[in-house]
């Protein structure tokens, strides 16, 4: 038996319409860039931006490098262990302000803000510009085709190549 849109509960209709957030290559910045780094980096980013709509971040851990642990803000740098507590907390960081509203207002004491999740589904897609500092690790510039003005709410990416692999380094 099949279930139509129209059978849905309003919230799992959003995401239905706003999932998976579409990707598109911009512009590669730099001398190093190469289309099989771009492509790769894309594909992580895919991974993560759909967990994020999603409402979990389930893949998370297995971008993150064990040594070099994941930068989350201006402020912090964790541990992957770090993180791995972090996702599971109802209350923690990821919880706040990636996906629940009203503990990001209660942080911040001021309505109005948006969770990372409600930002990228704004977006109605993102072109992702590259910016390669060296072979092994790209900043990325997410720019937003609608709602421009949430991309405030994020932080540039940050992807290093280590031991072959591409992982994140900061958190967007």
């Amino acid at each position: 038996m099949s279930v139509s849109n129209k059978d849905l509960p309003i919230n799992e209709k959003i995401t239905l319409a706003t999932c998976p957030i579409s990707l598109e290559l911009g512009k590669v910045y730099g001398n190093y860039g190469k289309k099989v780094d771009t492509d790769a980096i894309l594909s992580q980013l895919r991974l993560l931006l759909d967990d994020i709509c999603l409402g979990n971040l389930d893949h998370l851990p297995a971008m993150v490098f064990g040594e070099l642990g994941l930068f989350i803000d201006a402020k912090g740098h964790w541990t992957k262990e770090e993180v791995i507590r972090d996702i599971a907390s109802k209350d923690g960081y990821f919880s706040t302000y990636f996906f629940n509203q009203d503990l990001l207002d209660q942080k911040k004491t001021s309505q109005g803000n948006l969770t990372i999740q409600t930002a990228l589904r704004s977006s109605n897609g993102i072109l992702v510009d590259f910016f390669f500092d060296s072979s092994s690790e790209s900043e990325l510039q997410l720019k937003f085709k609608e709602n421009q003005a949430n991309a405030r709410y994020l932080i540039n990416p940050v992807f290093a190549k280590i031991e072959g692999k591409w992982m994140l380094l900061r958190m967007l």
